[in-house]
């Protein structure tokens, strides 16, 4: 290639002086010779770095092309790629690029160089071009990437009913319980519309998302699934979520770790990811550590093994219940988040009244954490209200569909008008009651203190009376329940004088403060 340079370009002996006779001849607007200076410069530093053979100079052609374009996107910025060059030295350029391609998620430099229209500058097209210094499955591989097919190990990977390992403390030699308090928490669960047909559809669509993302390689849609979207059906991040120009900035690295969390699903690789964070923080890059959003990478990547409760207090709650009644035996408290996750997911497993299916075991650790949140009273209640969606399941009849948007429509107007005399900030729907159900309304009149109500479709107001006692009673007096001063009975029809004789002979000879209210839908 010398013979085809200027003059002044071969003299040089440095890539640093290459760099400053490009710089010289822009200024003179060479810009042939500012071409040649720099094309030249990226062969001596790559010499200078150690690259040898035809392939090792590719790759580093590969690397220095990538912070080039970095550099451009970032208005000037010196981009060094310092995950890239720390694979580099730790495991060589060949293992690295071996590393890359048999990847199933596309590097977020395959995705810039690409959208570049420089995909002949990817290590996927280096070890193409160089098949004999790769092994076959990388070349495989490479070749599905660059032609826009699945990725060989993608097609390996779609399962995700695999075994779970059984967790530390766990051992089969004690067999798990299912107490009474955990049969009604288990049953509530199940019969929840707010888990069952509200979150479950949503959490099964997401994760058909990552599944089909996963597939194609998509490294755009998994960085918005995991890192800029605040509730992606896996886990709500809250107060936890990232700033969006702060993922942005570290598209990259965040890219990275889902990279290597879907390689490796471990406990031990989430306290390295953890670690790799805290080097970050105390580099300056971010304020704190996004434990919560790790946590829900796990989760997401490897539901055969995490359950969806990411947030550690909510996590320790939830294993000392599962202590309490399930027999389960916990890791050391000084194990991370992931190692007591898998523990308590092999735990749920091993619990025969327990679904198979993952993703609704996965969610059971939540209904858990609202229900014992609910058994203490400063955590019992949380205003607002969210219309619920009618029966989804197929089966369910036209009349059974019909009672559910009468109900719902029941619960929007019972909340607006309890809202217009308590105000919205003391009214709450779907409230966990801490017994495994979830009241239809509650109001807050002090701490300590709220009226239940529950909402029942029928004929007749001895009907709805007759079906809403077992829940009132249920929810409000069970251990762990709200312990109300009052419980209403909601429903359609004019009460009639031999029931409003019952409720007062209630409230009278058992001292039990019960209400009929009547709704009408025209209102």
């Amino acid at each position: 290639m010398k013979s085809n340079m200027d003059e002044r370009v071969t003299r040089v002996k440095t890539s640093q002086e290459a760099r400053q006779l490009a710089k010289n001849a822009h200024v003179v607007g060479r810009l042939d010779i500012e071409a040649q200076a720099l094309e030249y410069a990226k062969k001596l530093q790559a010499q200078e770095e150690g690259y040898t053979t035809p392939a090792e100079l590719a790759i580093a052609d590969v690397l220095y092309t990538y912070e080039e374009v970095q550099s451009r996107l970032k208005d000037g910025t010196n981009y060094r790629a310092k995950r890239l060059r720390g694979m580099l030295k730790k495991y060589g350029p060949l293992q690295t690029a071996e590393q890359l391609a048999l990847n199933p998620i596309r590097s977020a430099g395959f995705d810039m160089l690409e959208g570049e229209g420089q995909q002949d500058m990817t290590i996927e097209a280096i070890i193409v071009k160089y098949p004999d210094e790769f092994s076959e499955d990388a070349l495989h591989a490479a070749r599905a990437r660059l032609n826009g097919e699945v990725h060989p190990r993608s097609r390996n990977r779609q399962s995700t009913r695999v075994s779970i390992p059984t967790g530390p403390g766990d051992a089969a030699l004690t067999p798990p319980k299912f107490d009474g308090e955990a049969k009604m928490f288990w049953r509530g669960f199940k019969a929840s519309n707010k888990f069952m047909e509200g979150w479950l559809p949503r959490y099964r669509e997401s994760a058909e998302l990552i599944k089909q993302a996963l597939l194609a390689g998509d490294s755009d849609e998994l960085f918005k699934t995991f890192w800029r979207t605040r509730d992606n059906a896996i886990a709500d991040a809250g107060s936890g979520q990232l700033k969006f120009e702060i993922a942005d900035e570290m598209r990259g690295d965040l890219v990275q770790v889902i990279r290597d969390v879907y390689e490796d699903g471990s406990a031990e690789n989430f306290q390295r990811i953890v670690d790799r964070f805290e080097s970050l923080r105390n580099g300056g890059h971010i304020s704190a550590i996004p434990r919560l959003l790790i946590a829900r990478v796990f989760a997401g990547l490897h539901p055969n093994l995490y359950h969806t409760t990411v947030d550690v207090p909510s996590q320790n709650k939830v294993i000392q219940w599962f202590a309490e009644h399930t027999g389960f035996v916990p890791p050391h408290k000084s194990a991370n988040w992931a190692e007591r996750a898998q523990a308590l997911v092999a735990h749920m497993t091993r619990i025969e009244e327990i679904d198979s299916d993952i993703h609704i075991r996965n969610m059971f650790p939540w209904f858990v954490a609202e229900q014992v949140d609910a058994q203490i009273p400063s955590g019992a209640f949380q205003p607002g209200h969210r219309t619920r969606p009618p029966t989804a399941a197929a089966e369910v009849s036209a009349t059974r569909r019909e009672m559910d948007l009468r109900h719902n429509r029941l619960q929007d107007i019972l909340y607006s008008r309890l809202v217009q005399e308590h105000g919205k900030d003391n009214v709450g729907t779907e409230c966990a009651t801490g017994t495994g159900g979830y009241a239809d309304a509650v109001v807050k009149l002090s701490e300590g203190e709220f009226h239940l109500y529950e909402i029942k479709v029928g004929g007749t107001a001895a009907e709805i009376v007759r079906q809403a006692m077992g829940q009132l009673l249920e929810y409000g007096y069970r251990k762990g329940g709200l312990n109300p001063v009052k419980l209403i009975a909601v429903g359609e029809p004019e009460l009639d004088e031999v029931t409003d004789e019952f409720i007062k002979r209630l409230h009278r000879e058992f001292n039990l403060n019960i209400a009929y209210l009547r709704i009408e839908l025209n209102e």
